[in-house]
């Protein structure tokens, strides 16, 4: 009895609002029977005779049948007019309290509870103006900074030798065009690690490095750059090769230590590489580290000037990435939100994806230079029913890639990864398909944007993609609806202002 009755408990607040007041119903429906059901048997007993009983049992029935008929009929308007309402207001207040959502409370249809909605929406009108003017404040006090951190972006951005940032357990906080180039090239399969046949190996946030460069000069180097610092209390940096991941072509770096961070084990440290170019490029002699050169080499100036800015988050620096997804908080999470445009609806009767999207959300933020987007050769005709929703047509996917292909590519951008996207079983089942084709299984963890919506709003809202879109304030334009990138973008942008509305609720 002691464990029963804490299980209880914990059962009791996992229900929601509804289902609580539906068991007290209940309740009530069962005491009043049971309440009747002893009159009927004292009354029998103080007249036991046979015609006595006919009565009482058909007394009973009938008003047993109308309390439980008046009960439930109560229930339900007490459902429809007070559970429903306190629902989706304070699904409501949630959203707008931790999704910084700015517009007025919907007509909530909550006239039966009084001035409850007039003064919640009151208070969210306060809320927002006591938003704006602290916005306007920090806007005004810091529009000097940022006028430099963007400065600073463009001179990081221009530099003409890669740099990354990395923290004390190996995973990518920073890196820079040129360091993106030397990396990986200008190839488009994002976020791929390095294969042994020489795939492409472009850097993304939380990766490991390891991913992209050879692991073992690089340890050897952070040791002894570790004992020196551990000894002297400073340590130099330190010029050293190692080859990217997958690939014979070798690169020139400087280490440099940075610091120890918050999640990090004792000792262990963050720190910075600066890729100086292949060694074809720039001779230097193969150095390891126990040695370094009397000189440091020239910079390596790339052959084409780079494009892209610097992509970062140093919040990870103080994140455990090596932590179990179960124990990490949600926002801390990294997420790969995609969507798919296809034939149409039936997986299990041949039909395929056309389009592919994805972008990733690293640290409750999407980063805007890390996108999946590609067209697919579905292998069939696309209908032109379907042609006439997402845009598609056969001459568009001639050219196109294979899903095989797609799909291999995806799993790689996608690595280490939570898949998202709205209605995700419709989605991931087209690529569940080809697993046994391509040798790869997409067991990531996965959420589902319409489950969190329903979480947060109850089950009574409408939580298709448009409705949650103009609930939370998510920009979704009719040219981008139904393109698998303006679909996944704006499902991307509902999942950061859910999460935190999800996580007030543990």
């Amino acid at each position: 009895m002691p464990q029963t009755l804490p299980r209880l408990h914990f059962s009791l607040r996992r229900l929601t609002l509804r289902q609580r007041i539906l068991l007290l119903f209940l309740g009530l429906a069962g005491a009043s029977v049971a309440a009747l059901c002893l009159a009927l048997y004292l009354g029998h007993a103080k007249h036991p005779s046979p015609w006595a009983m006919e009565a009482l049992i058909t007394a009973g029935v009938v008003a047993g049948c109308a309390i439980v008929g008046l009960i439930f009929g109560l229930w339900r308007l007490f459902d429809e007019n007070v559970a429903k309402p306190l629902e989706r207001l304070s699904g409501e207040l949630r959203a707008r309290v931790h999704a910084n959502i700015s517009t007025d409370l919907e007509d909530l249809q909550a006239r039966h509870l009084g001035d409850l909605a007039p003064a919640a929406t009151a208070l969210m009108r306060h809320l927002n103006e006591a938003r704006n003017e602290l916005a306007e404040t920090i806007a005004r006090e810091t529009a000097r900074h940022v006028a430099e951190k963007e400065h600073l972006n463009g001179l990081l951005a221009d530099l003409p030798v890669g740099v990354i940032v990395c923290t004390a357990d190996h995973h990518l906080v920073f890196y820079n065009a040129a360091a993106r180039a030397a990396l990986g090239g200008n190839s488009e399969e994002l976020c791929a690690p390095g294969t042994d046949t020489g795939g492409t190996r472009l850097p993304c946030l939380g990766r490991s490095l390891f991913d992209f460069l050879e692991e073992a000069p690089l340890r050897a180097a952070l040791d002894h750059l570790t004992e020196a610092k551990a000894s002297a209390g400073v340590a130099a940096p330190m010029p050293l090769t190692c080859r990217l991941a997958g690939s014979e072509t070798q690169i020139t770096l400087h280490l440099r230590l940075l610091g120890e961070t918050l999640d990090s084990a004792p000792g262990a440290q963050a720190y910075l590489l600066t890729l100086l170019g292949p060694v074809e490029e720039l001779p230097l002699p193969r150095l390891t580290a126990q040695g370094a050169p009397d000189e440091p080499p020239p910079a390596h100036l790339p052959p084409e000037p780079m494009t892209q800015g610097v992509v970062y988050d140093f919040e990870l620096l103080e994140r455990d990435l090596q932590e179990m997804i179960v124990r990490t908080p949600m926002q801390a999470l990294t997420y790969v939100v995609f969507d798919t445009e296809t034939t149409g609806l039936f997986p299990d009767r041949g039909d395929e994806i056309v389009q592919l999207a994805a972008v990733r959300v690293v640290n409750g933020r999407r980063v805007l230079n890390e996108v999946f987007d590609t067209l697919v050769n579905p292998g069939r005709p696309i209908p032109p029913s379907s042609t006439l929703i997402h845009g598609i047509s056969d001459d568009m996917v001639a050219d196109a890639p294979s899903i095989d292909e797609v799909a291999r590519q995806f799993h790689a951008f996608a690595r280490g990864a939570v898949l998202v996207a709205h209605n995700i079983d419709f989605d991931l089942s087209f690529l569940k398909r080809v697993e046994p084709r391509i040798g790869l299984r997409f067991d990531h963890p996965v959420l589902d944007t319409a489950e969190l919506s329903a979480s947060v709003f109850g089950d009574g809202e409408n939580h298709s993609l448009d409705a949650l879109a103009a609930r939370l304030g998510v920009a979704l334009p009719p040219s981008a609806r139904h393109t698998a990138l303006g679909d996944a973008t704006a499902t991307a942008d509902i999942l950061i202002k859910l999460l935190p509305a999800l996580q007030s609720r543990s």
